[in-house]
């Protein structure tokens, strides 16, 4: 059965007919002259004439077969049967996972590598018409290049440049690549090859190749039963690092194994120095969370990670994380009411901690010489009234990332509160608290969020917070999205918290002042203030820790002046990248390139470091299980896929699943035999018909 892959060309098989239509327009008329005694030579004439007739109707059937053999052969006829080794051309697409995840041993070696090895063998199935895309599904490697039809031996090229990834695969954006590359091809062979670790986590969200017609084949690769165990996460908890005072930080261990492991140990590296290491016990399938104290001697950047013991894959085995400890963290507190001399002696109770804190304090009508983004914090105290002007002021610097705590007092104008500071605190008053009351009765704090980094430093006994009294409170309701810390009896919210912008906004709403409760001169206070205050400032003195590799990341630094040069970032392969930065304000913002290792980036401007930041793999990467074919096959929606074992044969099963032959080739060698043969034919007419 035949088949054309470019049929449209048949349509040009009606120029067969042009010879046929010169011929008889051109057709010699004959004029009869009678001549006597020429009987001899008129039966002479007769049987050169019949004689020319046949040469000249073969030469018009020789004609119309050249161009009927030529069009056929760009049309490109193929047979259906093919025989063992002989086939039509192939359009192919490899899918090849080099994510994170293949990166990893198994009983036969390295996976990745046997699963190179494996392709490799693949691409010696292709012939030179054939077409091979080799599309890695990290997309890291090749880029454009890689997403096109070449031949065999540039994708072996290719494959051969191709390294283990830190990323995780994008099978589903593979998918959609290849169909959209096999689309734009004529070949009767069209096919997909998949070759992968089938992880579990990097299944589409759709069944892709439900309506393709392309033959899917699954390169299988020597999987085994996983045996894992990584860091999934390291946790500061809010706290306010500061040099020379001891903080702590929890790394959450994942056993992705059936087994409970008992062998594992951690180590936590501080500045390229192992400083601790402790045992670790996980549950199979589970998360274990391991603790380390630590401190550091000076401020400025630090940076290290936690180092799990080596298993067979490793990228999971540290994660990064980095620090910065500005020279002093500086608190504004506006005057609103008496209590805000008791927030001022409460945050620097000694000489050792006010080394590191500076507090200023100022009154609502001194605020035209102060500028909030020499401070790290904004206190005000008892909700003061400002001038609109300081207002969004204000609110650009926690829009910036700052931080804003907001105290009630009685004197608190409740009219001005709710218009000014209600939007963005998410607490409206409806009543004032009284002034006037008996201290025969009081509320006291309820219920507390022990989950939060505020209070989850505190050992409550019980878990209830102690036990100050306050005689009044304002009635009050909480508006948008709002999360209460801290409770009064009654259910009446006292800490609320709020974000807006990139920055923090806490509202107490409990009057401080002396004559409306105990609080000041509770032994609660002070640590109670001190961590609200720390907490908030807690951003200033560490950076992220949820950055993974490959994500594009925009990076922030305050700097002064214009910027002059391009910043200079050394990735943790030591090699250094120049990085064009863009000024926002007063702010320097720059886009590192490339980011495709997990590791401690360090970004220098004008020969001082001005960043510091960690990239640690996805950990959906290091959740190596796997689902079995069915469930791939289900999850792609593949129709009759074929499955190649790693002991297959791979050059005589895959020659079995093509088939057809293409004619072209013949035909173009029958129009050349044609025309050769009509060469010879005309001549022999010329020399007939010269006198």
């Amino acid at each position: 059965m035949f088949n054309f892959l470019n049929s449209t060309v048949l349509f040009a098989a009606a120029a067969a007919l042009i010879p046929l239509i010169i011929h008889l327009f051109s057709k010699r008329r004959v004029k009869i002259i009678e001549f006597s005694s020429l009987k001899h030579l008129k039966a002479m004439q007769r049987r050169q004439v019949r004689r020319l007739k046949i040469r000249q109707l073969l030469l018009l059937i020789l004609r119309m077969l050249i161009i009927l053999a030529v069009v056929l052969a760009f049309a490109r006829p193929t047979l259906q049967e093919g025989g063992l080794g002989s086939h039509a051309s192939v359009s192919a697409v490899i899918l090849f996972d080099n994510s994170a995840s293949m990166n990893r041993y198994v009983a036969d070696g390295d996976l990745f590598d046997l699963a190179r090895k494996r392709t490799e063998e693949l691409l010696t199935t292709f012939g030179e018409a054939d077409q091979v895309a080799l599309l890695p599904l990290d997309g890291t490697t090749g880029g454009d290049k890689a997403a096109r039809f070449a031949t065999a031996a540039t994708a072996a090229d290719l494959l051969m440049r191709i390294q283990p990834g830190t990323k995780k695969a994008d099978l589903q954006s593979g998918l959609d690549k290849a169909l959209e590359l096999l689309e734009s091809s004529d070949n009767l062979n069209q096919e997909i090859y998949i070759v992968t670790d089938r992880q579990r986590r990097n299944l589409p969200k759709r069944p892709v190749l439900s309506s393709s017609d392309a033959r899917i084949c699954f390169l299988e690769l020597p999987m085994e039963a996983v045996v894992n165990s990584g860091i999934t996460g390291v946790d500061f908890g809010g706290q306010l690092l500061m040099p020379g005072h001891e903080f702590e930080l929890s790394a959450t261990v994942m056993n992705y194994g059936e087994d409970d492991r008992d062998d594992l140990i951690a180590s936590l590296f501080m500045d390229g120095v192992r400083v601790s290491q402790t045992d670790v016990r996980a549950a199979a399938l589970a998360e274990t969370v391991v603790r380390f104290t630590r401190s550091v001697s000076h401020t400025g950047f630090h940076s290290g990670w936690i180092e799990l013991s080596d298993d067979k894959f490793a990228l999971d085995n540290r994660f990064y994380f980095s620090l910065h400890i500005p020279d002093r963290f500086n608190v504004l507190v506006i005057r609103g009411d008496r209590a805000s001399d008791f927030v001022s002696l409460a945050l620097t109770p000694s000489e050792e901690v006010n080394q590191y804190w500076s507090v200023k304090q100022t009154d609502p009508d001194q605020l035209s010489g102060v500028n909030f983004r020499d401070y790290d914090v904004v206190i005000l105290s008892g909700a003061p009234t400002l001038s609109q002007t300081y207002v969004e002021r204000l609110w650009s610097f926690v829009d910036g990332g700052k931080s804003l705590f907001v105290t009630y007092s009685a004197e608190t104008d409740v009219d001005q509160f709710n218009r000014t500071w209600s939007p963005s605190t998410g607490v409206v008053i409806d009543q004032p608290a009284k002034t006037s009351f008996s201290r025969a009765g009081y509320y006291t704090f309820s219920s507390v969020d022990l989950e939060h980094p505020i209070f989850s430093v505190f050992g409550f006994e019980n878990g209830q917070p102690p036990g100050v009294k306050f005689y009044t409170l304002p009635e009050l309701h909480l508006e948008g999205d709002s999360r209460v810390l801290l409770r009064f009896s009654g259910d009446r919210p006292a800490l609320v918290e709020h974000r807006r912008g990139r920055g923090h906004v806490l509202t107490f709403t409990g009057p401080m002042s002396p004559e409306f409760s105990d609080l000041t001169g509770h032994a609660f206070f002070v640590p109670f203030v001190s961590r609200i205050v720390e907490y908030l400032a807690a951003d200033l003195s560490s950076v992220e820790l949820d950055l993974t590799v490959g994500d594009p990341i925009a990076r922030s630094v305050n700097i002064r002046g214009s910027v002059q040069a391009a910043i200079r970032m050394q990735a943790p392969d030591s090699n250094v990248y120049s990085i064009p930065p863009e000024e926002e304000s007063d702010r320097l913002v720059f886009r590192p390139q490339p980011i495709d290792l997990p590791g401690i980036y360090s970004a220098s401007y004008l020969g001082r470091e001005i960043d510091r930041f960690a990239l640690n793999l996805d950990p959906a990467e290091a959740d190596l299980s796997a689902v079995d074919h069915d469930q791939i096959v289900s999850a792609l929606g593949a129709r009759d896929p074929h499955r190649f074992q790693p002991d297959t044969d791979l050059a005589s099963a895959v020659s079995e699943l093509r088939f057809g032959k293409e004619l072209w080739q013949l035909l173009l060698w029958i129009a050349v035999l044609l025309l050769l043969a009509e060469m010879l034919l005309a001549r022999g007419s010329d020399v007939e018909e010269s006198p």
